[in-house]
Formats: C-alpha cells, sequence, structure tokens
C-alpha cells in the first residue's frame, strides 16, 4: 500500500492544492490533524479532503476548537482570535465532522497521532519528549504533527538512545527493522521550520519507505485573503518566514 501523509492544513486551500497535485497515485491519504484554524479557507479546505478517496483523518487540537470541544484559553491571541474567525466559517456538519475523528488510528501497523503519545495534544520538541510517545507506542512507526515541523526521531529497540534528524528540505527514510520511528511528515499550510514551503510525505508499506517531500506554492494568494479576512498580521506575515 502506498499513503500519502498531510498534517496541519490549517485552512491554507492553496497549499493544500498544491500538495494534491504533487502527490503521486496513492491508495489512501492519512491526515494527521489540524485541518483548519489560522488560514483563510478552512470549509473549502475540509470540503476538499473530504473528497480524497481512502481518507482517514485524526484530529487536532484546532480542529476540537472549532467546534467549541477545545478550552481556547490554551491559545496564544493570534490563534484564538483565527479559531474564533474559523467557527463561524463552519457549518454545523462540518464541525460535527471534526468532533467525530478519533484521537489516534492504526493503519497498517503505524499509529497516527496529532501530536504525541499518550496525550495527542502534547508536542514532541526534542528526544525527551519522544522518548515518552517511544514509551506509549506499541507498534514500531508513528506519525504525527502539531509541531508544524519536518524530522524523525528514530530509537533503537531495547535502548533508551533517541537521535533526532531534520527533514528541513525534504528526505527519504529507509525503515529499518531493527529501529523504531516517529515521523513528522510536517505542515501543509504553515510550516515553522524555517522552510515556507509546503511539506507532506508518502509512505510506501511494502518497500518499507517514507519519503517526505518540499514544494512552493503561492504564498501571496493566501495573505492576500487573510487580510481580506482580518486575521491577524502576525498569521500573514509567518507563512512567508516559515516560522
Amino acid at each position: 500500500m502506498i499513503y500519502g501523509l498531510v498534517s496541519d492544513i490549517h485552512g491554507n486551500l492553496e497549499s493544500l492544492e498544491t500538495v494534491l497535485a504533487a502527490l503521486p497515485r496513492i491508495d489512501g491519504l492519512l491526515c494527521l490533524g489540524d485541518i483548519v484554524g489560522y488560514g483563510p479557507d478552512p470549509a473549502a479546505c475540509l470540503e476538499r479532503l473530504r473528497e480524497q478517496p481512502g481518507l482517514l483523518a485524526v484530529v487536532g487540537n484546532h480542529d476540537l476548537a472549532a467546534c467549541g470541544r477545545y478550552d481556547q484559553d490554551w491559545f496564544n491571541p493570534y490563534a484564538r482570535e483565527a479559531i474564533i474567525w474559523t467557527a463561524e466559517q463552519l457549518s454545523a456538519e462540518q464541525k460535527q465532522y471534526l468532533a467525530s475523528l478519533p484521537m489516534t488510528l492504526e493503519v497498517a501497523g503505524a499509529t497516527l497521532v496529532h501530536g504525541s503519545l499518550p496525550e495527542p495534544m502534547d508536542y514532541i520538541t526534542g528526544p525527551r519528549e519522544a522518548l515518552g510517545c517511544f514509551d506509549a507506542l506499541s507498534d514500531s512507526l508513528c506519525f504525527v504533527g502539531h509541531t508544524h515541523v519536518a524530522e524523525l526521531y528514530r530509537l533503537r529497540r531495547h535502548t533508551r538512545f533517541c537521535d533526532q534528524v531534520s527533514l528541513w528540505s525534504g528526505g527519504r527514510v529507509v525503515l529499518d527493522p531493527d529501529l523504531r520511528y516517529i515521523i513528522n511528515v510536517g505542515a501543509v499550510g504553515q510550516p515553522r521550520d524555517g522552510n515556507p514551503d509546503a511539506s507532506f510525505g508518502v509512505w510506501d508499506t511494502e518497500a518499507r519507505v517514507v519519503e517526505v517531500t518540499r514544494v512552493a506554492y503561492d504564498i501571496a494568494a493566501v495573505q492576500r485573503k487573510m487580510r481580506a479576512a482580518r486575521l491577524p498580521g502576525y498569521l500573514v506575515q509567518r507563512l512567508a518566514d516559515g516560522r
């Protein structure tokens, strides 16, 4: 099976369309959460994603916040302002769909979660946090999002040595059976690793290969929409900065 991997679309339709066009032929699309929030096209992104054959998705914190299921006090003022606006753009049915998404999924021997295990909305930003996720992981492979940073963590079986590898410019990961992996495929809609290009992954389960790819998209078009919607200027600028 060949799966596409996307995360943190955040209402960025231009980026999502660019990623969908760049994907090879796949058997299914796996989404790691935060379909909405920040960006100017939350409803359109949600519907575009739902059109994809073989879609499987877990829920993100912005998805839950947009339907009133996550405390907005956890958000900074810019994110809070954007999520209030986002909630106004979504229909009752769309909110119901987002709220129905599971926290975790098991797919072909891998675990999908937005942030980490055992707490799905926690962040993995370094080896110590990754070890906590590995401890809760029953499989050898976990796909995450949430940080908007494309990277991976590797742990040799029966050890506590965990290394962190950047996928800032993309990269091909051949899964070693002697290692366990946490792979963050980066953000489609709002990268924060210093590279503003959209990030996505492709997982070939038979070849045991994960390929992370970065693609440029029309950032200026998204910024114009955000300004027209009066979304916070900080969120507009950070798209171009990739921070």
